[in-house]
């Protein structure tokens, strides 16, 4: 820099004139600073354009100084996107890149009532057709009844045990017998207990006039009729009872040293291996229908009570008592063959399913019930009771009802057959675009997240439709055998119990397809919560939740791969630790799902100390310290970092009312013509290019605003220069996105480096023009020779005006930079004096609390040399 200033000096120098033409210095101070009459030099004209912008017309700028300072003017003018528009035009690829991103986003905004009234039909006809609150009422009245009232070990008129407590072969026949058959089979009308003596009361079953049967108003026979159940609803097919059994054979696990010979001496039976029943059972567990064989019917048709109670004593104890007393025996499988002295249920025994089939014609519903009892190797009897209903119609309903069943059915089905129809016009016009083959143009130009999306809802919808019309088909084949089961009911014949089978199967056969499509409608509002969020994202104030899930989602990919890992070894250690005393961390799956709960504030205490309390505590603060405090924390802190950016860039943008509004205010300047459809604009150049989008996408043709107001039809001026400032707008984001707080930070520290060097530049340019005017300061009077030199003697030449001109500019413009120069120098002032008034506080404290150390290491030593007994 100071060889430029020296330069200028010199440049300066051999400028001057011939000593004969300098002015004196009294004619320069009495000249006035105006441009005098005569000279060269010209004034700087300037025009203002429409758009308000100042201008400096180049021609007939021949001061080399005035045309640096107006291009440097220039080149420090800020340009707008509009100023772009004007005078260069927009690249075709990125205006109708606009035009496409526009027009999808209004028409994912379209789709958001659809979708929301597509989700609406979907739950009302959901709800309508399954009623799950009906079948919650009948299933849960059923289980309550065999968990609460079938019972045994009885003492008087209580009975002290039920379906949980059965944890022997001799209690599932206690409870088979005493509890469960007597809730079943009715044998009359019950009454209130009677009451203790000390009490008082009327004792009513000693009444010997009290009947068993009542005939009510518009009965067709006393209650309790044949087969009631819960009052309201009737066992159809009686009770049948299966299990499945685990062979025997050479799987007994024992030391390898052992002798084979001693072995079975010692053990004297076989290994019966299973897997049931080694936990608490699932649902899963009791929906398998296969492999259950040892088939044993209960007819409360066909016999009484108490023959029925003899059926279940024989199968108890294989027939024995009714062999030696000379009976009849009552069960099948005990008396086929060589299995005549052998109880129903043994040691190879695995699971023991009681079914019936329950009908309620209050609500029109069939009810397969199913009761398991799991017996597992370790000795133990798991019991699990486990419903499936379906209606005999679900459209058996009242009229309103009914009507908005059809109602929601129509829009659902409809609003699938549009999607289907959207989609299948989606992919030709890909393929009819593309110049590639099949594959490529769909890989290319249409495969998508949100294509995929589409798909999906109308894939599982429609397979949630085929399930539903298979499950209704199995209640029909139900609905079918119903009418000969209430004859064989009724009418007994030796065809009964083959038709009691075959309503069995076809019960099983609705009950899974009944299951099945359950499952099935459950992923369908899943699908549509996606296609939510594609027209959330039409909506800036809507899309924040799926912008903060993209903009966290670099973030969260990392530290997921560190939480899953942390996790992990948690679970593996809880599992480890807690696996052989809790049921909830003895397996894999059930880890994972009970360390996931304890994250969130669902934990057995008083069960995790089983291990110890001091262990369990152990364990348990470290997992809370470790995935609650820290891991828990971050990953909200990193949602919440992402969520602040995204709704700052929101701040401004327009709310949900606002945009319906401006649509509608668009639609109705289109109606009166003062602005065309973009869609519009879309199709003109679709024509021009015979539809090939891609072509018309990849071109870098400049479009100006004469252009398209000259080639689409009826497009304004004024829209056609918005569109196009829209479009460089987005190309500039989508090219550079959008600052984040540290890009902020590295921007203003460039440009406060950048604002270093020329405030530098400016102290040495002030400082040559100082040395300068203090030079002329110092010249002697007129006759020195140096004087002389550069101002002449007494006469003036032409170019007098033009040298005082040079005098008074240089001069205004060094009081300027001197009167910058020194608020610049003050305000570094008293940056620095704040600085060091900071520091020395700083410096300050520390010697203060440095001073206070010192102290109180003064004193430890005193004490504890007073604590050894030390003469200081």
């Amino acid at each position: 820099m100071r060889a430029s200033a020296s330069l200028r000096r010199n440049s300066y120098r051999g400028s001057a004139l011939p000593v004969t033409q300098q002015p004196s210095v009294a004619s320069l101070r009495s000249l006035p600073s105006e441009k005098p009459e005569g000279s060269s030099l010209k004034n700087l004209e300037t025009l203002v354009t429409e758009n308000g912008v100042l201008e400096f017309p180049e021609t007939d700028m021949e001061d080399d100084a005035l045309q640096a300072a107006v291009q440097t003017m220039k080149r420090h003018k800020t340009i707008t996107f509009e100023d772009i528009a004007l005078s260069e035009g927009v690249k075709q690829s990125v205006y109708l890149d606009y035009l496409k991103w526009e027009i999808d986003t209004e028409s994912a905004f379209l789709e958001l009532p659809l979708t929301i009234v597509v989700l609406i039909s979907f739950a009302m006809l959901a709800m309508n057709i399954l009623h799950q609150e009906q079948l919650y009422t009948m299933e849960t009245a059923i289980e309550r009844d065999i968990i609460e009232n079938a019972n045994f070990a009885w003492s008087g008129h209580f009975g002290h045990k039920g379906i949980l407590q059965v944890h022997s072969i001799a209690d599932f026949w206690s409870w088979m017998r005493l509890g469960f058959l007597g809730l079943v089979v009715k044998p009359g009308w019950l009454y209130s207990e009677p009451a203790p003596d000390i009490l008082g009361g009327p004792d009513m079953t000693s009444r010997p006039d009290m009947p068993t049967a009542w005939l009510f108003n518009g009965y067709e026979r006393p209650a309790p009729v044949a087969n009631e159940y819960l009052h309201y609803a009737k066992v159809i097919s009686g009770i049948r009872m299966r299990q499945s059994v685990s062979g025997a054979g050479d799987f007994c696990v024992l030391p390898s040293l052992l002798d084979p010979a001693l072995l079975s001496q010692w053990l004297a039976k076989p290994c019966f291996p299973s897997d049931l029943g080694l936990l608490s059972p699932e649902v899963h567990e009791a929906e398998n229908f296969l492999g259950l064989q040892r088939e044993e019917f209960l007819f409360p048709d066909l016999f009484t009570i108490q023959e029925l109670t003899q059926q279940v004593l024989d199968m108890e104890d294989g027939c024995a008592y009714s062999n030696a007393t000379g009976n009849a025996c009552r069960c099948e499988w005990c008396s086929a063959g060589a299995q005549s002295l052998r109880p129903w249920i043994d040691e190879e025994t695995s699971r023991v399913e009681i079914s019936m089939v329950v009908y309620n014609a209050q609500y029109g519903s069939y009810t397969y019930v199913s009761v398991n009892f799991m017996f597992n190797r370790g000795g133990h009897i798991h019991s699990f009771i486990h419903c499936l209903s379906a209606f005999v119609n679900p459209f058996l309903r009242p009229g309103p009802e009914l009507a908005l069943t059809l109602v929601a059915a129509t829009l659902w089905i409809g609003a699938l057959l549009y999607a289907l129809a959207a989609e299948l016009t989606e992919i030709r016009g890909a393929i009819r675009n593309s110049n590639a083959g099949l594959r490529k143009a769909l890989w290319e130009d249409y495969v998508g997240f949100y294509n995929m999306v589409d798909w999906s809802s109308i894939i599982v919808g429609s397979l949630a439709i085929g399930y539903y019309f298979q499950s209704r088909i199995a209640a029909s084949a139900v609905n079918e055998l119903l009418p000969s089961m209430i004859d064989a009911s009724l009418k007994p014949d030796a065809n009964y119990q083959s038709t009691v089978k075959e309503f069995f199967r076809a019960a099983e056969d609705m009950s899974k397809a009944k299951k099945d499509t359950e499952l099935q409608l459950m992923f369908y509002p899943l699908i549509i919560m996606m296609r939510l969020f594609r027209s959330f994202e039409a909506q800036p104030r809507l899309a924040l939740v799926s912008a903060t899930l993209k903009t966290a989602a670099p973030d969260l990919g990392h530290f997921f791969m560190i939480f899953l890992c942390v996790y992990l070894c948690f679970v593996v250690s809880s599992l480890l630790f807690f696996g052989q005393d809790l049921e909830s961390f003895s397996t894999m799956d059930r880890a994972l799902h009970t360390s996931f709960l304890a994250m969130f504030g669902d934990w057995d205490w008083n069960a995790m100390t089983d291990v110890g309390m001091l262990r369990a505590a152990v364990w348990f603060w470290v997992f809370m310290v470790m995935m609650v405090l820290f891991m828990l924390n971050m990953l909200l802190a990193i949602i919440m970092d992402a969520y602040q950016m995204e709704k700052y860039k929101t701040s401004d943008a327009t709310t949900l009312w606002q945009q319906i509004l401006d649509m509608i205010e668009r639609r109705r300047q289109y109606i009166r013509g003062e602005r065309v459809r973009l869609t519009d604009v879309w199709k003109t150049f679709r024509r021009q290019y015979a539809g090939k989008e891609k072509a018309m996408l990849s071109s870098d043709q400049l479009l100006s605003v004469e252009y398209l107001v000259n080639t689409v039809t009826r497009m304004p001026e004024q829209q056609a220069l918005r569109t196009m400032v829209h479009s460089l707008k987005r190309d500039d984001i989508l090219t550079h996105g959008f600052m984040t707080e540290e890009q902020v930070n590295k921007h203003v520290e460039k440009t406060l480096g950048s604002m270093e060097l020329k405030i530098k530049a400016i102290l040495e340019d002030v400082e040559f023009i100082n040395d300068k005017l203090d030079f002329f300061d110092r010249l002697l009077a007129p006759g020195d020779a140096e004087y002389d030199f550069y101002f002449g003697a007494d006469g003036q030449s032409h170019d007098q005006a033009s040298r005082l001109w040079i005098y008074n500019s240089i001069t205004a413009i060094s009081e300027e930079l001197q009167q910058n120069f020194v608020r610049g120098i003050q305000r570094i002032g008293t940056w620095q004096d704040e600085f060091e008034c900071e520091f020395m506080f700083t410096l300050c404290e520390r010697r203060t609390e440095r001073r206070r150390l010192r102290s109180r290491s003064s004193d430890l030593k005193i004490a504890r040399s007073v604590d050894l007994g030390w003469d200081l």
